[in-house]
C-alpha cells in the first residue's frame, strides 16, 4: 500500500474516524468524572547497611545479606508498624472513625487493629532498584491524608526498627540489674550475719 492509497482510504472513511475519535473522548471524560480521584503520596527511607549496630558498635554481617532489604520491607508491611501509624496519627481519637468502625464491625475487635488493616490495604512498599532506598507509597482520596500516612509509615518503621535493635540490650540490662540487686541483697545479708 502506497501513501497515496492510504490517504484515499482515510478520505473515504473520514466520518468513521471522526466518530471513533468523538466516542473515545466522550467515554474518557465520562469515566474520569465518575471515578473518584485517588492521590498517591510517597516517602523514601534509606536503609544504611554499613553503619554499626547502635548497641554493639559493630557492623553486622546479616545486614550484608540479600534478604536484609526484604526483611526491612516485611517490617514496614507488618501489623506492628501499621498500629504504630494509627497511634502516631491519633486516628483512634476521631469520632467519625469510631462511628465507621462501630457500623462496620458492630464494635467487635479492636479499633487499632481494624484501622491498621485498612491502612495496609492501600500501602505499597518497594525497594528502589540497586540501592538501599525503600519507597513507601500510600493511596487515598485525600492528598493530605495520603501524605500523612506515607510519612507516618516511614516514621513508624524507624521507631519500630530502633525498638527491635534495642530490645535485646534492654533485656540484658534488666537481667544484669536483677542479678546486681540480688547480689547486693546477698552481700548485705552476709555482712549483717558477720556483724552479729
Amino acid at each position: 500500500m502506497t501513501l497515496q492509497q492510504f490517504l484515499l482510504i482515510l478520505r473515504a472513511r473520514w466520518l468513521v474516524a471522526l466518530l471513533t475519535l468523538l466516542v473515545t473522548v466522550v467515554v474518557t471524560v465520562v469515566v474520569s468524572l465518575i471515578i473518584p480521584k485517588e492521590y498517591t503520596a510517597s516517602a523514601a527511607v534509606v536503609v544504611d547497611v554499613k553503619s554499626p549496630d547502635p548497641v554493639s558498635g559493630m557492623v553486622l554481617q546479616g545486614m550484608m545479606a540479600p534478604g536484609y532489604m526484604a526483611t526491612q520491607i516485611d517490617i514496614i508491611n507488618s501489623e506492628r508498624v501499621a498500629q504504630r501509624v494509627v497511634k502516631l496519627l491519633r486516628m483512634e481519637e476521631s469520632a467519625a472513625i469510631r462511628a465507621q468502625w462501630q457500623q462496620e464491625t458492630d464494635g467487635k475487635g479492636q479499633l487499632a487493629t481494624w484501622l491498621a488493616d485498612l491502612l495496609q490495604k492501600k500501602l505499597d512498599v518497594r525497594p528502589a532498584r540497586e540501592s538501599n532506598v525503600i519507597n513507601i507509597s500510600y493511596s487515598g482520596g485525600d492528598p493530605d491524608f495520603a501524605a500523612a500516612v506515607a510519612n507516618g509509615f516511614a516514621q513508624a518503621y524507624l521507631d519500630v526498627n530502633l525498638d527491635l535493635k534495642l530490645a535485646p540490650a534492654r533485656q540484658y540490662a534488666a537481667f544484669f540489674e536483677e542479678q546486681t540487686k540480688q547480689s547486693a541483697d546477698e552481700l548485705v545479708a552476709f555482712l549483717r550475719t558477720c556483724d552479729d
